[in-house]
């Protein structure tokens, strides 16, 4: 063969390999964070981690997300310890956002090399392959190691045994360590395939199963301790998540993966990044039209198909990445009716040339001005959507459309212990309590006056004193709940003309501290009394040293202490009204303001952040927090007009995040806490918006 004639033949595959790569660094980088993402990243952490410190036992034992197979989790953590001390949050997902990439252009190259270039092409464009090929899942792995152990045993002589019949064992062993869901469907394939197509002698089959048990084997570390109850643990946990609540909740029907193969769900989620919207549904309309043909020519692809629908239609689980497991199958056989089709156009035009004559026939240096222009177009877009990707890495948002949140205005957010979460809204309280494992959603606890204590449904303020007991600050008057019975005490019992708890705080000697729109009161533990100093005042933000022996309270007018024993007050006077105080972990007052910006207290006197003189992005501050030791997050609110930002400083360098440069709902933020490394943000308008910490440096 001439050396035209090779490269005339390695064209298409390495057009369909390009293509793939493309795609899929394009995924990488444009694709927002995905639900699982987070999950899987953490794992790779911690099992980095365990090798760092030398501690093989932890590895062994880690129990993280041990539904799963930890051989592609471990891929992950060799990209973070690869990383070193640039193991950051993003950079780590990137990275192992590129493990996945690079094992979906392998699916592509083993289609193009072994059996068919335009099905390497329709596998390269297939948006359900190209997003969970591409971000920090499970898939893409098992996706590759599939395709390879199916076509190295085709490639396997009758009645022989070779290489490729070794290396599709192997291939099946690295599958079935990624993931359990690929294994049901390719084992009815490659047993049709080694019994019916290649005749492999009965005696060989079983060095083949055990060549590809000790692959698996080698690989799952998890299994090494306890083989057998970690196995049946895990796959009966699979049994039991499938008739759980969550996917009762979710409701697919039981004809979702027909739904998730004849469309391009991918495109609609994701318009940004899948421009050319999806060929997915032609692609399996074209493999459905050659099913008589390939029962005939290769009946392999109709039970590679057969096989994983019905494990597809009977398994309750319907997530659309589980649709993996046939796409092979109908790129292949949509190639080969595509190519048929195409060769049977070409002959009627060649016959009666309808097209000849019609189309135009520009000069070149046109399409030449054409593709500089489209390309010049796109790399604009494609920095600035970069730019947008990586700034989402690690935000996500729960509002009432994708949650039990009551409302999507929230007040206040209160830590508790286990990772849970209260929050006050403008419908009532919830506890949000985190999924005990990965496949699980979060639960959530209801609070509002149909069925609790609460005085009002506008929640506004949260504490939670020495004794363990929630107080709720609302709309009319406080609420108490000790974990069984509530209390309420309003205007008469606090001894104020409001009940409008704007403010709570409760200290570590056993006291709570209210503050209304007209004064404020103090609890200590058996009735309230007045705080006199106050009266008259509007007390938007209470806050207390480490000790309790000095309370500070935010009004209208500045920021006034209270040495508790003494009973003594001095005011600072502010330029704003004060929404809330910060006694940060250096003993540093701050003052969030309604229009001044963020106050520092300096030997008694005020040091303003303003729009005019720092990086704030607004004036008007609602929220001050310490997310890590001298680093403060504010919730900034848009002057005249609705929304607002976040923002970051460090004591020298601010950092704003806005819609187009992070995952935030842009919303205005009116309080922010640290709970689980994750920094939660409740909004005026938008529910809240959370950002992951990870391992930020």
């Amino acid at each position: 063969m001439s050396l035209l004639a090779r490269l005339k033949a390695v064209q298409p595959i390495v057009l369909a390999l390009l293509l793939a790569i493309f795609l899929r660094v394009w995924a990488v980088s444009l694709l927002p964070q995905d639900f699982d993402e987070p999950v899987y990243l953490q794992n790779a952490y911690d099992y980095a981690d365990a090798f760092r410190s030398g501690d093989f036992a932890r590895v062994l034992d880690y129990s993280g997300n041990a539904e799963h197979p930890p051989f592609v989790k471990l891929l992950y953590s060799g990209a973070v310890m690869a990383l070193g001390k640039a193991a950051t949050w993003t950079n780590a997902f990137f990275a192992s956002r590129a493990i996945s990439a690079f094992f979906g252009v392998l699916a592509v190259l083993f289609l193009a090399l072994a059996v068919d270039p335009l099905a390497a092409g329709m596998l390269a464009v297939h948006t359900l392959a190209v997003k969970y090929t591409s971000q920090v899942y499970l898939e893409a792995v098992p996706h590759a190691m599939t395709i390879a152990a199916v076509l190295a045993l085709l490639r396997t002589d009758k009645n022989k045994t070779g290489r490729w019949f070794w290396l599709s064992a192997a291939a099946l062993g690295v599958a079935a360590a990624s993931k359990y869901s690929y294994i049901p469907v390719i084992l009815v394939v490659l047993g049709y395939i080694a019994v019916f197509e290649k005749k492999i002698k009965i005696q060989w089959l079983l060095p083949y199963g055990l060549l590809a048990l000790a692959v698996f084997f080698a690989l799952d570390v998890y299994l090494w301790r306890d083989p057998i109850a970690r196995v049946s643990d895990s796959l009966a946990y699979h049994v039991q998540y499938s008739q759980g609540q969550h996917v009762e909740e979710v409701g697919y029907p039981w004809f979702q993966p027909f739904i998730w193969i004849l469309t391009s769900p991918p495109g609609g989620w994701h318009p940004n990044v899948f421009f050319y919207y999806g060929f997915d549904g032609i692609i399996t309309l074209l493999a459905l039209g050659g099913l008589k043909r390939e029962w005939s020519a290769r009946r392999w692809l109709v039970i590679w198909l057969a096989a994983g629908m019905i494990f597809l239609l009977f398994w309750p689980t319907k997530w659309p990445q589980y649709a993996l497991t046939v796409t092979p199958a109908l790129c292949i056989m949509g190639a080969e009716s595509l190519r048929r089709f195409i060769f049977w156009a070409r002959t009627q035009e060649s016959y009666w040339d309808y097209l000849k004559e019609m189309l135009p026939k520009p000069d070149k240096w046109l399409w030449y001005a054409i593709g500089a222009f489209a390309f010049f177009i796109a790399a604009i877009y494609l920095s600035a959507a970069i730019k947008l990707a990586v700034g989402r890495v690690g935000w996500s948002n729960i509002t009432r459309a994708n949650s039990f949140l009551p409302s999507n205005t929230v007040y206040d957010l209160l830590p508790l212990e286990e990772g849970q979460l209260l929050i006050a809204t403008e419908k009532g309280a919830a506890v949000w309590v985190p999924a005990e494992t990965t496949d699980v959603e979060p639960t959530w606890l209801l609070y509002t006056t149909a069925d609790s204590g609460l005085a009002n449904n506008q929640v506004l303020s949260l504490a939670r004193d020495t004794r363990g007991n929630i107080w709720f600050g609302t709309a009319s008057g406080l609420s108490r709940f000790d974990g069984e019975t509530w209390s309420s005490f309003g205007t008469v019992e606090l001894g104020l003309p409001s009940g409008y708890i704007l403010s709570l705080t409760a200290t570590p000697d056993g006291r709570l501290y209210a503050g209304t729109l007209e004064g404020a009161a103090s609890w200590n533990g058996v009735t309230w009394t007045p705080l006199e100093q106050a009266a008259g005042q509007t007390i938007f933000a209470i806050a207390s040293s480490a000790d309790g022996g000095t309370v500070w309270f935010g009004t209208q007018n500045g920021v006034g202490s209270l040495e508790v024993r003494d009973d003594a007050w001095t005011f600072f006077p502010a330029e704003a009204p004060v929404n809330h105080i910060l006694i940060d972990s250096f003993n540093t007052l701050w003052a969030a303001t309604s229009g001044a910006g963020l106050a520092r207290m300096d030997n008694g006197s005020w040091t303003y952040f303003r729009t005019s003189n720092s990086g704030i992005p607004f004036n008007t501050v609602n929220w001050v927090a310490e997310v890590q030791p001298g680093i403060l997050w504010l919730g900034t609110s848009q002057p005249a007009s609705t929304g607002g930002a976040a923002a970051w400083f460090d004591g020298i360098e601010w950092h704003t995040f806005l819609t187009n440069n992070s995952g935030t709902s842009g919303a205005e933020v009116t309080v922010v806490v640290v709970q689980a490394n994750q920094v939660w943000m409740g909004t005026r308008t938008a529910g809240i918006d959370l950002y992951n910490l990870g391992r930020q440096k």
